[in-house]
């Protein structure tokens, strides 16, 4: 078993041969495009540029590449996948922009071409989180990365905290031994030679706390405190620390309430909605060609939905339903007893749902009924990630916080969360979440994760929204 020294170094020279190894990857790949693609694109391309070997040569471009992640903090933090990934891009984007600055202020106008820069960018920004993550997958396997790690605490905190380390492997904290005892958390870190202390007690008081955390110093490498922040913005808070005063602030930002921010999220709804928008005419006409030879009535389907500042507005979807799709409820409610608490828990029939003819099924499952919602995108009625456009006879079970005083979005966090039978409370609860930390890389998140889950068929429950009353709701 390596020492905690020797496995920090292989750690780290592990992650730079990833790194220098995804560099190369681009630069080969960027070489190849402008030797072989983009001469065919444009004739100002004509000319020869050099061969991938000549790029080996070139000693200070890994250097200043290096230097650009761990200035990101690439080699010096552990963070969730999504964070890394954020930070890869960074990190990228600095080296690129640094080394087209080396070229342009030495005037090196024959080592290097500037076209092979911006190509070797565009591809690192896909390759290196992807190598990042193979090797700490790999370093989590293998045992370096990894860092046991005691628990102190119990309940739903510790319980979410040790469900979170084991889905994101990748931070590498093992949790050897959960205690609930603060006394006996040193000798048994020490026991267990765990160097990680992790306290989720809530009944500790300041003087207690001040106390385990002095009586750790000597034992624990790091100690994480998590305190039960669920329900509050928790991303891109900002610690302040007033020295002379010893005082702890977080600053939770408010970003949807920021004129600029809204204009941000409006612009990249718009530029991405033509795009997708233009993408999906031939899925939406297939589809609704589909639609109206699979059972009689419209191919669209439009309803009101609650939009921002609880404004109406008409919703666009494919047609999933039958016509009859109101009275096929009532009559199946009457028939299957445990029909009515499953909807009456999560808003949907989860097994069997009599409404949905054999196309709306397929569109449902993969979420093509909504895409004719990139209308109401275009139109200003939704956002490409928001809340769910709740519907007015649901009014009375959603809180009227400031969940409502954004545009609804055609996909959404609890769509990708991956857990499809999310209770109708919970699901409002992961909108709120949304909402309260939202940022343009919160959307670029989870618009990233809608790709796999649509391809996978797990949008069925998701996107398979309410389209007929229910009489207990009317």
């Amino acid at each position: 078993m390596l020492s905690r020294a020797a496995a920090r170094a292989v750690s780290a020279a592990s992650l730079a041969a990833s790194d220098l190894a995804a560099l190369a990857l681009a630069l080969a790949v960027a070489v190849a495009v402008r030797a072989e693609v983009l001469p065919l694109v444009s004739s100002a391309f004509a000319r020869p540029t050099y061969p991938f070997v000549h790029y080996l040569g070139l000693w200070w471009i890994p250097i200043a590449y290096l230097a650009c992640l761990a200035y990101a903090g690439l080699y010096t933090r552990r963070d969730p996948h999504w964070e890394e990934v954020r930070r890869c891009l960074l990190g990228a984007s600095a080296s690129a922009l640094v080394i087209l600055a080396v070229l342009s202020a030495a005037r090196i106008n024959d080592d290097m071409s500037r076209p092979v820069v911006v190509l070797a960018w565009a591809v690192l920004l896909v390759v290196l989180p992807l190598m990042r993550l193979a090797t700490k997958e790999a370093l989590v396997a293998l045992g370096p990365w990894r860092k046991r790690a005691v628990l102190l605490g119990s309940g739903p905190v510790a319980d979410a905290v040790v469900s979170a380390l084991c889905r994101h492997k990748t931070l590498g904290y093992e949790v050897v031994e959960v205690v609930n005892d603060p006394s006996v958390v040193s000798q048994r870190a020490l026991a267990l030679d765990a160097r990680e202390i992790i306290v989720t007690t809530l009944e500790l008081e300041r003087a207690e706390l001040l106390t385990l955390v002095e009586n750790l110093r000597p034992v624990a490498e790091n100690i994480l405190i998590a305190p039960d922040l669920r329900e509050i913005p928790v991303l891109g808070v900002d610690v302040l620390g007033l020295i002379e005063d010893r005082a702890l602030l977080l600053r939770v930002p408010n970003n949807l309430l920021k004129p600029w921010n809204l204009a941000v999220k409006r612009a990249f709804d718009l530029c991405a909605g033509v795009v997708l928008a233009v993408l999906s005419l031939p899925v939406v006409a297939t589809a609704a060609v589909a639609v109206r030879l699979g059972s009689p009535g419209p191919a669209f389907h439009v309803e009101p939905r609650i939009g921002r500042s609880q404004v109406p507005f008409n919703c666009f979807k494919l047609r999933t339903m039958y016509v009859d799709a109101d009275r096929r409820l009532e009559a199946h409610l009457a028939r299957h007893g445990g029909a009515a608490a499953e909807w009456a828990r999560y808003r949907k029939l989860r097994s069997g749902d009599p409404r949905v003819t054999p196309i709306g099924a397929i569109l449902r499952r993969y979420g093509l009924d909504e895409v004719p919602q990139l209308l109401n995108v275009l139109r200003g009625d939704m956002s490409l990630v928001g809340p769910r456009p709740y519907l007015p006879r649901e009014m009375m079970l959603v809180e009227e916080d400031g969940m409502l005083d954004v545009r609804p979005g055609l996909t959404g966090l609890w769509q990708v969360s991956g857990k499809n039978a999310l209770p109708f409370q919970e699901r409002t609860r992961l909108d709120r979440w949304y909402v309260n930390n939202w940022s343009l890389w919160l959307d670029l998140i989870v618009l990233a994760k809608t790709v796999p889950t649509v391809l996978r068929g797990e949008m069925q429950m998701a996107a398979a929204q309410i389209d007929e009353p229910h009489p207990n709701l009317s």
